[in-house]
């Protein structure tokens, strides 16, 4: 077989495309060790050895080239078998493969505070995509020498490529690029690229030499110019060898996808890859630090765990901070609602399918959350309202760790951690059999009860002002505090819906806010109704609460006036916004005068 040295100028040209769109360093080496392409500091290196050519050192490199692992550090001075010697502060690094055997690793390397913070936030991410990077690599060295090589590399990428040279004739594209714009291969080859797209953003890149990632393009295909939307990278290409400074430019490539794919995925990557720890679940009473004190105890396990607590509670934010407490927090954290998936869908979602499994099923058939948990750990939230008979189908998963496609006829093994949760009573379920008492067993090893907000005495005002600063910043408003009756309307209500309703309370009220501090008035209704019941005045107080505020909008309007303009001063006097005004002038009688 022949090695990755043979085809160096294409692992040379990887490695400055994986540079280019993700700024940072790359570093390419074979099963002997030998760097064989990389950019950085990477590229002066290229044909010296890691780790002194030892396979047999011990030392990081080897052993991934021996047990063909994924790797991932952000803090390589605690890794005895790393060795950090110029200054290395994280890396993410996949094998390059060709069946079973490994031929070499391909790695990002963080020299910087900002690449460090990249590695480490996206890590899900760039993973898949140097497993791509590597799949590439490897299908370019078992494919023969008769032309065809190129061809089979782009044509195995997810996305839709073009090559372009520096007159904008398109020279090549792959079958995702036919399939995106509806066209075939023949009537876009040879072709200027202003026919089909808008070629401003290339000529931008071919005369700076800098790529231009996640655009957002609008191309016009066909007679009747049908608009299709894409999100593109465009990277330019220069001839190799030589310096930065005198290699000459040759063109660029364009790589796009389906706007809305490409934004589905992102969503589901950012879904499977947002850390949460316990220091993330705020909280200062007994009840809330009992509770974070056995689920930290517990997350080091394997065992299923059941968590139960109101709606709006954070049993999910309890579940991905157990996750990434344990031995699994490198692998995924897939969460699935159970309640909210049609059930005809449920089950495929959950286990997947077969190609051809039903009408409408995709061709390649589909993995189910469980394959993708692999290693990692599952959260089947709101679990009281999967249906029965998948019931039947999840116990017998949780008892083998095996499960079945739908329209499969083979098991597949799966190493997944269990996290269930639900608002519901089981128990009371089990009784109207409409719960499997086995299931409940096998899934209530450990019980967890997050406590409602109302038995949570002294956490409100933190969330509340914790909930302020989050969405002043998000809304980009100043409003520094709650005024005094606000915070004591706020203080006084019961919290049927938990921290989700009181992020939901603090976000109303600082949209409705104008001022500096949040006001009473900017509460919602039920707030102050709340705050009125529970003093035991009832309606009285209600009522000189209106009556006073009726007073204050009279005198204010009285010194404005009733115009428009009078009223968009008297709303900033008063500290709320123009609708709050008005709403208020209707329902206390207010007439203009």
């Amino acid at each position: 077989m022949l090695g990755l040295s043979g085809i160096q100028e294409t692992v040379m040209q990887v490695a400055e495309a994986i540079t280019a769109a993700l700024e940072i360093e790359t570093e390419i080496i074979d099963n002997k060790l030998r760097i064989i392409g990389g950019t950085g500091r990477y590229a002066g290196k290229i044909g010296s050895f890691e780790e002194g050519g030892n396979i047999d050192s011990g030392l990081i490199y080897s052993k991934l080239l021996k047990s063909g692992d994924t790797y991932f550090c952000t803090d390589p001075s605690r890794d005895r078998d790393y060795q950090p010697l110029e200054g290395e502060l994280a890396e993410i690094c996949c094998p390059i493969r060709i069946e079973e055997e490994v031929i070499g690793l391909i790695g990002l390397v963080a020299f910087d505070m900002n690449q460090k913070e990249k590695i480490g936030r996206n890590r899900d991410r760039l993973m898949l995509f140097l497993q791509r990077m590597a799949e590439l690599i490897a299908s370019k060295l078992v494919q023969t020498e008769n032309g065809n090589q190129l061809k089979a590399i782009v044509d195995s990428m997810h996305e839709g490529l073009m090559a372009v040279d520096t007159d904008y004739t398109i020279l090549s594209c792959n079958n995702k690029c036919e399939e995106l714009l509806g066209i075939p291969r023949s009537r876009i080859e040879e072709r200027n690229l202003a026919e089909l797209w808008d070629s401003e953003d290339v000529r931008k890149v071919m005369e700076s030499g800098n790529p231009i990632k996640d655009r957002e393009m609008i191309s016009r295909i066909g007679m009747a110019g049908k608009e299709k939307r894409f999100l593109s990278t465009i990277i330019p290409i220069s001839s190799p060898g030589g310096t930065a400074e005198t290699r000459s430019m040759m063109g660029s490539m364009i790589l796009f996808q389906d706007i809305s794919d490409a934004r589905e995925r992102s969503y589901k990557i950012t879904a499977m890859s947002k850390f949460t720890m316990f220091d993330d679940i705020l909280g200062e009473s007994e009840p809330i630090r009992n509770v974070k004190h056995r689920a930290l105890q517990v997350a080091t396990s394997d065992s299923t765990i059941l968590i139960t607590g109101e709606s709006g509670t954070g049993k999910e934010l309890f579940a991905r901070a157990i996750h990434y407490a344990s031995v699994r927090k490198d692998n995924s954290f897939v969460s699935i609602n159970c309640g909210a998936i049609p059930e005809m869908l449920l089950e495929s979602e959950l286990f997947g399918y077969e190609k051809g499994a039903f009408t409408g099923a995709d061709k390649s058939g589909k993995p189910g959350k469980f394959e993708i948990a692999n290693k990692g750990t599952i959260f089947l939230d709101e679990i009281g309202d999967m249906p029965l008979h998948l019931q039947v189908k999840l116990l017998h998963a949780i008892q083998n760790r095996q499960i079945e496609r739908v329209g499969g006829i083979s098991p597949i093994d799966i190493d997944v951690r269990i996290i269930a949760a639900t608002n519901k009573n089981l128990d009371e379920m089990i009784r109207l059999k409409e719960f499997r008492e086995d299931l409940y067993f096998r899934l209530n090893v450990i019980p967890l009860s997050i406590p409602p907000l109302r038995e949570r005495a002294g956490d409100v005002e933190l969330l509340l002002k914790y909930a302020l600063k989050k969405f002043t910043s998000l809304l980009h408003k100043d409003i520094q505090d709650f005024s005094r009756e606000a915070m004591q309307a706020l203080l006084r209500y019961n919290w049927p819906g938990n921290v989700r309703e009181l992020e939901n309370v603090v976000e109303y009220a600082v949209n409705m806010e104008n001022g500096s501090r949040i006001s009473a008035i900017n509460l919602p209704d039920k707030i102050l109704r709340s705050g009125a019941a529970a003093r035991g005045t009832g309606d009285n107080l209600r009522e000189k609460m209106d009556l006073y505020q009726r007073q204050l909008i009279e005198e204010c309007l009285r010194e404005t006036g009733h115009s428009l303009e009078g009223k968009q001063q008297a709303a900033r006097i008063l500290g709320i916004s123009e609708s709050t005004l008005y709403r208020r002038i209707r329902e206390l009688g207010i007439v203009d005068k």
